[in-house]
């Protein structure tokens, strides 16, 4: 059979967003790889370019988040359109699989592991069923992943190969679903695998894209040895308790460790608290990135606002903050409330979801009710504070303090985040614009909760959603 894997274009927030600095694929490589020989495998991301449409397939696999959702139901109808079986997978459709199934002939719920060749057993023999669940199944011996060669001039833009280590997360944060779909028990890919996969890759740069690299410490030590006579340099995301463990952030830094992502999320100790996941004191965080910068490390520090602990002036002190640290650069989100997380629940509860809009489920969009601000407000102080961040004056404050971390990849991603302040700012007046002519008032709900639309097979205002019509 011919199977096209594809993965749709994000928002307009993600788009605006340099190639070089998004998040690189590594789901439908996998997919590829759990297919069986026999089969003609086509891999297409629709951010490199436009998709095949034309072209005849037997099946097509889509995966999804929850602000691809609308896109991908699209794409699904127009492929089932054209006679292709199409099957869902991701994030979204797993936490949603009865809105995802209205779309596709199939959904995967989880994982595809163990599962994707009995989907393509079942449709190559016409007994295809609506919805398939694998949850937390054994990875230890999943295939390589099918790697896509991509081309860079003079080492320009950087060709940086994702990989995974690890699927699975502890942590049980409000706002996340990570630990509700993968499970909160880490499950392991072998090192050796690992070293192979590097290897044959002939990749030099290597992003991790696993929860926490640093989860599991005797794992993360065998894993930082075996790195170190590749002579590779790799970012991934961890707890800020990697950088103050001497050792491990020492064995990290000699395997070519440079750029790690912390999930410091805000300077308030009450929310810090109710996180439960943050170490007990900002200070900690302040000697965290003290190591980093020493170490040649770039500290990028992901941080939220909106939460119900915040008032309107954390983002004067949180600017202080990391103007204080020469903090070389941050991920600034609004909290989003997705579907599958503890967070959404309990605000659908109490009324403050504003809308199921998935294509503003993005990070960067207010789509609840915010305790202490309004909407519109908390809006505009992130954009504010975004641009002061970025300003040139920030911008020159901060480098010196870069000269031993990167200062090439430090200058580059300022720059690049300064370009997207102005689409973000559009994109922010065309949503509030949605909100209040289309969506209707901003203190209520614009549809009914996710277990209202189920029951009905149908959401009850499909055009506020931007969905494309069940056939």
């Amino acid at each position: 059979m011919r199977i096209l894997l594809v993965s749709p274009k994000k928002t307009e927030l993600d788009e605006s967003v340099p190639g070089w600095l998004r998040m690189p694929q590594l789901s439908l490589s996998i997919i590829a790889a759990l297919t069986p020989r026999g089969h003609e495998v086509v891999i297409a991301e629709e951010e490199d370019g436009p998709l095949p449409v034309e072209d005849q397939w037997d099946v097509v696999g889509i995966t999804s988040m929850t602000a691809t959702a609308p896109r991908a139901y699209e794409l699904s109808l127009l492929f089932r359109n054209r006679g292709a079986r199409v099957v869902l997978g991701g994030i979204h459709p797993s936490v949603l699989p009865e809105e995802a199934a209205q779309y596709a002939d199939a959904v995967v719920v989880g994982e595809a592991e163990g599962l994707w060749p009995q989907v393509l057993f079942d449709i190559k023999h016409n007994r295809l069923k609506k919805v398939y669940r694998n949850w937390q199944p054994d990875i230890s011996d999943s295939p390589l992943p099918v790697r896509k060669k991509k081309r860079s001039i003079l080492g320009f833009p950087p060709v940086v190969m994702p990989i995974m280590f690890s699927r699975g997360c502890p942590n049980d944060c409000e706002f996340c679903c990570v630990h509700r779909v993968y499970g909160r028990r880490q499950r392991f890919i072998p090192i050796e695998s690992i070293v192979k996969d590097i290897a044959q890759s002939g990749s030099t740069k290597l992003l991790f894209l696993d929860d926490n690299i640093g989860g599991v410490r005797p794992y993360a030590l065998k894993l930082f040895k075996a790195l170190e006579p590749l002579r590779v340099i790799w970012g991934g995301q961890a707890s800020a308790r990697l950088i103050l463990d001497d050792e491990l952030f020492r064995a990290a830094v000699r395997s070519g460790c440079r750029a790690l992502f912390i999930g410091v999320e805000t300077i308030e100790l009450a929310a810090r608290r109710k996180l439960r996941k943050s170490l007990s004191t900002i200070s900690l965080y302040e000697e965290a990135i003290k190591r980093c910068r020493e170490s040649g490390v770039l500290f990028h520090g992901s941080f939220i606002f909106g939460l119900d602990e915040e008032s309107p002036d954390v983002f004067e002190r949180t600017l202080d903050f990391l103007l204080r640290n020469n903090v070389p650069s941050i991920a600034s989100n609004i909290l989003t409330p997705y579907p599958g997380t503890y967070l959404f629940d309990r605000l659908m509860r109490e009324g403050r979801i504003l809308h199921t809009n998935w294509s503003y489920y993005d990070h960067g969009t207010v789509s609840f009710e915010p305790k202490n601000m309004h909407p519109e407000e908390l809006s505009e102080k992130y954009l504010d504070f975004t641009e002061r961040f970025y300003s040139l004056s920030s911008i020159r404050r901060r480098a010196w303090a870069q000269l031993r971390v990167k200062p090439l990849m430090f200058l580059g991603m300022n720059i690049a985040f300064r370009r997207v302040i102005r689409v973000n700012r559009e994109h922010a007046r065309k949503y509030f614009k949605w909100l209040r002519e289309e969506a209707g008032r901003l203190s209520t709900p614009v549809v009914e909760p996710p277990e209202a639309m189920s029951r009905k097979g149908e959401y009850a205002d499909r055009e506020r959603l931007l969905l494309p019509p069940v056939p």
